[in-house]
């Protein structure tokens, strides 16, 4: 979806959407030349975290510098969690006694 869309599904403005994307809590796809002005796509993702950032702001009033820090620690978790997926498919690929010591050692870690 474009930027007007965007806009429109969550109900805000262009110039919140515009502070939103200079703070980068809203990292559009660039999809063409920047001089046709044409150049932003967003996508459900993106929809979510405008809905994330709707509720911080208007429902439990956190301020500008607190939405700095939710929005960088949510995208830290869903990095983790990717890693963690990746690590999970790598004891996944290796021989039985290699990922059932590796079970183990997780497991002594709790």
């Amino acid at each position: 979806m474009d930027h007007l869309e965007f806009c429109e599904r969550l109900s805000i403005v262009s110039s919140t959407l515009t502070i939103w994307i200079d703070r980068q809590w809203i990292i559009p796809e660039v999809t063409g030349p920047e001089l046709t002005g044409q150049n932003e796509a967003f996508h459900d993702a993106d929809l979510a975290r405008g809905l994330l950032i709707l509720d911080l702001s208007q429902s439990m009033g956190v301020n500008q510098d607190g939405i700095d820090v939710i929005m960088a620690l949510v995208d830290q978790v869903h990095g983790l969690r990717s890693k963690l997926h990746a690590l999970t498919d790598a004891v996944r690929e290796q021989d039985g006694d290699v990922a059932r010591s590796v079970v183990r050692k997780l497991e002594g870690m709790r």
